[in-house]
């Protein structure tokens, strides 16, 4: 890759438009770019989204700014949330989100990408901005959210009573206790009301029980 476009472009995630900027100079950059890709200069990731192929990267490929980019609205969540906050044993390597738009995975050369759509009212609250050394951020749910949207929409098990809501946490998903008492749960209560399902509701009803606030079944 030349010297002077690698310096142009600032971060190893670029869309079109930025590339288009640094490679002003080419007649076409359009056509500049279909040859980086050939070149193996470029990984394309999607329709207008690219990254820096490992050979030419100045800076580690954030796969989190790219989860946010690559379909959206959208925030990270559900086991790979889980699994950043150290709540699950399992490394998750897939990078799971939630999303407004329909339910999209995405297998890319990177990395794979899925996305659980959600209804709105459950979207407006529960992810906060983190940040990456570059400065840049980029969306995650709460440890709170992420297992709140886990519960309501990943659907492999029925849950009717809290003991069988204590064995999905505990048992299925192997959380830890402890992380489960850090939890805020009034938080959790708020996000669960913005599904009103009764999964949520068990679920919260488990994490009073498990605090010492003794909830009915």
């Amino acid at each position: 890759m030349d010297i002077q476009v690698r310096k142009a472009i600032p971060y190893e995630e670029v869309d079109t438009a930025t590339l288009r900027q640094a490679l002003s100079r080419y007649s076409s950059p359009d056509d500049k770019i279909g040859d980086m890709v050939s070149r193996g200069e470029l990984i394309r990731v999607r329709k207008g989204l690219y990254a820096v192929a490992p050979g030419y990267r100045q800076s580690p490929l954030s796969l989190e700014i790219l989860a946010n980019t690559l379909y959206g609205p959208s925030y990270l969540s559900l086991e790979y949330a889980l699994s950043w906050y150290g709540m699950i044993p399992e490394r998750v390597s897939e990078l799971t989100s939630v999303c407004l738009g329909r339910s999209r995975i995405f297998t890319t050369e990177v990395g794979n990408f899925s996305y659980c759509s959600i209804k709105k009212m459950a979207y407006t609250e529960g992810y906060d901005l983190t940040a990456i050394p570059d400065g840049r951020s980029y969306l995650m749910a709460t440890r709170e959210k992420a297992l709140v949207d886990l519960v309501e929409n990943r659907r492999s098990v029925p849950i009717r009573s809290r003991k069988e809501m204590g064995v999905r946490l505990l048992e299925d998903l192997r959380i830890d206790e402890f992380a489960l008492l850090e939890l805020n749960v009034e938080q959790a209560a708020r996000y669960a009301s913005c599904y009103g399902s009764v999964k949520t509701r068990l679920l919260v009803n488990f994490l009073r029980y498990l605090s010492g606030g003794v909830q009915s079944e």
